[in-house]
């Protein structure tokens, strides 16, 4: 019988054959034995005896579109014909191991199967009837991805993940031409990053010519430390952010005012009342603070999510995106100020395409007029604009991006915008995993769902390299009640 399905299956034996072949709903069966031909012992080379055929029955394989395939194997045993050599072998399979319930088509079936990120491995080894344990085993023997070689823009931040009490935050970098992910280190620390850059070849570091980051300084001091041909640059999305967090901060204490105001003023109706409330509905002060705080917050092109009138229960009234401004800007006097204020920043950092000059004359206007204003968070801003000036300045430059990304021909600005984008992928596998320890592990399982055409190993690793063992002995084993 034609051997072209053991090719299409991925069972690869040449000296293997179908015996039988047959198809029943969306179950195919398959009886594969050894090719007859002579055996010889392989200790005095006389001719081997058949003592008899055995059948194995791995593991169903289970295709896309749950199609399942039934294999059985025949073999032989084999006894040498000299009474003088006790000399005895048995068929062994190239696609299966020995002793092994799996092929090796349904291994690699798994560890495609861990492409999709939101798949647990309790999930996968369910469908494929192993252990959880067997599925974190066949990936890390065959999953092993190298780091990408750096490029001349690169992005850097870092992510929770909190492997450990000492490395909770990993340290991601990406080609942010491609948005290929080049490595993920297991903390940003700098016992960590040291080793790690001074270990690339100083002529491949030289390459990198902007480093995109946000605002921690040793993010920054990397072009004096590893990289000293780049130049730093401070992310505008982390800079708008900052301003927007001390907004923020201000909009709570003007909320906290109005609390305290009101729990005076149950304390009085308490007290003159004889009575004992604890607590009553917000105020229409506090409810307005916590429900329109978008309009200091937002910009103000994001305002067409509040347009039209819509009644609101709680006010008992029509409110259009107009009526809560205004009933926002009543609730302290600083609040149009501010908004004033943060709409110039915004609006600067949205001009000078690629006008570095323009922006750098326009950036120093801005931190003369924050210094010398009445509110004091814009002159803690100011400080700040001071401070990362020139990487603030390295922003306003604009790349066109290769084709082979997904931003093909466009202008783009150099930003950390696609490193916050793939942040949502190892955040989410965190919280879905219920925590992390084995960073190896994560790191290829994150890279092997993101990177295009990653590899496998050709020859895996052993399960011993694999295998953490701690050195604790194993409790008994309590089996579950079905």
């Amino acid at each position: 019988m034609s051997n072209d399905i053991m090719d299409l299956l991925e069972l690869y034996d040449e000296d293997s054959e179908v015996l039988e072949s047959s198809t029943e709903g969306n179950k195919k069966s398959v009886t594969i034995s050894k090719v007859k031909r002579e055996m010889y012992c392989r200790i005095c080379g006389s001719r081997l005896h058949s003592k008899g055929t055995f059948t194995r029955h791995p593991n169903n394989q289970i295709f896309q579109g749950s199609f399942i395939l039934e294999v059985t194997l025949i073999g032989r045993r084999w006894e040498c014909s000299n009474p003088d050599c006790d000399y005895k072998e048995t068929d062994q399979f190239k696609f299966i191991q020995r002793y092994k319930h799996n092929t090796t088509f349904n291994d690699i079936s798994m560890i495609q199967e861990m492409k999709d990120i939101n798949l647990s491995c309790r999930q996968i080894a369910r469908r494929y009837n192993v252990s959880d344990t067997y599925v974190h085993t066949i990936f890390s023997r065959y999953v092993s991805l190298r780091r990408l070689p750096l490029t001349s823009i690169i992005s850097i931040d870092e992510v929770y993940l909190n492997i450990s009490p000492k490395f909770k935050y990993a340290l991601v970098i990406m080609d942010w031409t491609t948005g290929d992910i080049i490595d993920i280190l297991p903390s940003r620390r700098k016992e960590i990053t040291s080793d790690y850059f001074h270990s690339i070849p100083k002529e491949e570091r030289n390459q990198v010519l902007f480093i995109i980051c946000d605002m921690y300084d040793p993010y920054v001091n990397y072009t004096k430390s590893y990289f000293t041909k780049s130049k730093a640059i401070t992310d505008s999305f982390h800079v708008v952010k900052w301003i927007l967090h001390l907004i923020r901060i201000y909009i709570n204490q003007v909320k906290k005012r109005y609390q305290e105001r009101d729990r005076k003023a149950l304390e009085k109706k308490n007290h003159d009342n004889n009575s004992s409330i604890e607590k009553t509905k917000d105020s229409r002060e506090v409810y307005i603070l916590k429900n329109a705080d978008w309009v200091l917050l937002k910009n103000e092109k994001n305002f067409s999510d509040y347009k039209g009138r819509k009644w609101n229960h709680f006010l008992q009234q029509y409110m259009d995106r107009y009526d809560w401004e205004r009933e926002f800007m009543a609730l302290d006097p600083n609040f149009k100020k501010i908004k004033l204020y943060k709409d110039l920043y915004e609006t600067f950092n949205g001009q000078f395409v690629n006008n570095r000059e323009g922006a750098s004359e326009r950036l120093d206007e801005l931190i003369t007029f924050y210094k010398d204003c009445d509110i004091q968070i814009f002159r803690e801003f100011a400080v700040l604009l001071s401070k990362y000036h020139d990487s603030i300045i390295n922003s306003f430059r604009y790349v066109t991006a290769s084709e082979s990304s997904r931003y093909a021909n466009k202008l783009r600005r150099l930003s950390n915008g696609p490193m916050e984008s793939f942040n949502n992928i190892p955040s989410g596998y965190r919280t879905q995993s219920h925590g992390i320890d084995d960073f190896e592990f994560t790191r290829n399982r994150i890279l092997w769902s993101y990177r295009k055409d990653a590899p496998i190993l050709g020859v895996p690793k052993s399960a011993a390299e694999v295998h953490n063992y701690t050195g604790k002995k194993r409790g008994a084993y309590k089996k579950g009640k079905h």
